[in-house]
């Protein structure tokens, strides 16, 4: 599953749509959905089918491949892994709260995409003018599970 930690919208990222083109579906949560459709004005996620995890019907994409899981929605995400369909890409903070809740995630993948105030997601760059980057020298998992990792300046 994927999910952004901090809460914000992650960015276009080659790896979620990677794991997003190799499953047989995506399943992502109501807010998650309503953020997509209206930073699209659209649905981009044509490729496969979406499950989105709601309380109600919201569908304002109804001619896309969305399909819209309310009432208990672990049950029918149980029956998708014992039915073997294929992996599943989940999205949001609300569905991996609803995998991990019920037993239902094999993997979480987390991508930590520093950023520093003011800059976007290349920001780990030495000031605003001089182009030099930032490279990751070293990243290692701790004992508690945390994660260790060492940027250093790209040198010319």
């Amino acid at each position: 599953m994927y999910q952004s930690l901090d809460g914000c919208p992650v960015g276009a990222d080659k790896h979620f749509d990677t794991a997003a083109e190799a499953s047989c579906c995506v399943l992502i949560d109501e807010e998650t959905y309503l953020r997509i459709y209206l930073n699209h004005l659209g649905w981009p996620l044509t490729a496969k089918e979406t499950l989105v995890v709601t309380g109600g019907c919201i569908d304002l994409t109804e001619k896309e491949r969305v399909r819209f899981v309310t009432g208990d929605a672990a049950a029918e995400l149980r029956r998708i892994k014992a039915d073997g369909e294929g992996t599943v890409t989940a999205y949001g903070a609300g569905t991996g709260a609803l995998l991990l809740d019920n037993g239902l995630a094999d993997e979480i993948v987390v991508t930590t995409v520093p950023v520093l105030v003011g800059g976007g997601e290349k920001a780990l760059e030495c000031g605003l003018n001089d182009g030099k980057a930032w490279v990751v020298r070293s990243s290692k998992a701790l004992e508690d599970g945390k994660i260790r990792t060492v940027y250093g300046k790209v040198c010319p």
